[in-house]
C-alpha cells in the first residue's frame, strides 16, 4: 500500500466536496459526493468506531491500483476498508473488489462494498443527519445524567418515546446523547430500535456496522457468481 492520496477537487469541478465535522469523531473526514457523506454520519454514529480516515491508500493490484474511499479504525484495534458505490455500478468494480478483498484479508482486515440502497435504507441516511445537528448544543449535565441512568437500568433496551416521556425530555435531547455515542442503537440506526448504553453491546468492532449496514464484509471467494447488488455477498 502506499501513502494516502486525498486530494481537494479544484474549484472547477463540477462536484462538491463535503467536510464533516462530527463531535464523536477526532478529525473531520472529507467526502467527495453525498452517498460518501451518507456512510460518514452513520458509521459515526457507531460507538465501536474510533477513526475514520478518506481514501487512505492505494492498493497495488497486478497491473492495477485501487484507491478504498474509507479506513475505518474501532477502539479494538481492528481495521476495515470501505468503498461506497452507486449500486447500478457494482458489476463494472465486481472483479476489483475480489480482488481488493483477497489482498486485505491477507493484511488481516476486511473489506466492504456498500450501495447508495443499503445506505438509504429506511430513510436512515437522514435520521443520522438529524442526530448530528442535535449534537451540537450542550444540554445540562444533570439531564443527560437521568436519562443515561434511566437507560442503565433497562440493558434489554429503551424505545425513543417511551424514554422520553420517562424521562421528561424532549427527543432533541436524547437525540444529542445518540450523536454523542453516549447512547446507542441496540440493532439498527432507526427512531423505532430501541435505546442501550455502548457499554451493553456485544459486538466491539466493525461487525456492529455492517450489522447496522445490513452488509456483509466482501468474500474472498466471491467470484464472478456474487450477488449483482454486492452488498450482502458476506459468509
Amino acid at each position: 500500500m502506499t501513502a494516502p492520496v486525498r486530494r481537494l477537487i479544484k474549484p472547477t469541478t463540477p462536484r462538491t466536496v463535503h467536510l464533516l465535522n462530527l463531535r464523536a469523531l477526532a478529525a473531520p473526514v472529507h467526502a467527495e459526493a453525498t452517498t460518501e457523506a451518507d456512510f460518514v454520519r452513520l458509521a459515526a454514529l457507531c460507538p465501536t468506531v474510533r477513526h475514520i480516515v478518506s481514501q487512505p491508500c492505494t492498493i497495488k493490484l497486478g497491473d492495477r491500483e485501487f484507491t478504498p474511499d474509507y479506513r475505518v479504525e474501532c477502539h479494538s484495534g481492528t481495521v476495515s476498508y470501505w468503498e461506497v458505490k452507486l449500486e447500478s455500478r457494482f458489476d463494472k468494480y465486481r472483479s476489483l473488489f475480489n480482488e481488493a478483498a483477497v489482498h486485505l484479508h491477507a493484511q488481516g482486515a476486511r473489506f466492504y462494498a456498500i450501495s447508495d440502497a443499503s445506505l438509504r435504507r429506511r430513510d436512515q441516511h437522514k435520521f443520522a443527519e438529524l442526530l448530528h445537528r442535535y449534537g451540537k448544543g450542550q444540554p445540562p449535565d444533570a439531564v443527560l445524567d437521568r436519562v443515561l441512568a434511566e437507560v442503565r437500568a433497562h440493558p434489554h433496551g429503551y424505545p425513543i418515546e417511551q424514554l422520553a416521556v420517562r424521562a421528561l425530555v424532549p427527543p432533541e435531547l436524547i437525540y444529542h446523547l445518540l450523536a454523542h455515542r453516549r447512547l446507542t442503537f441496540k440493532n439498527r440506526i432507526s427512531a423505532s430500535d430501541l435505546l442501550v448504553l455502548p457499554e451493553q453491546l456485544e459486538k466491539t468492532d466493525d461487525l456492529l456496522l455492517s450489522s447496522w449496514l445490513d452488509v456483509s464484509a466482501w468474500r474472498t471467494d466471491a467470484g464472478t457468481g456474487a450477488r449483482a447488488a454486492g452488498r450482502e455477498v458476506g459468509p
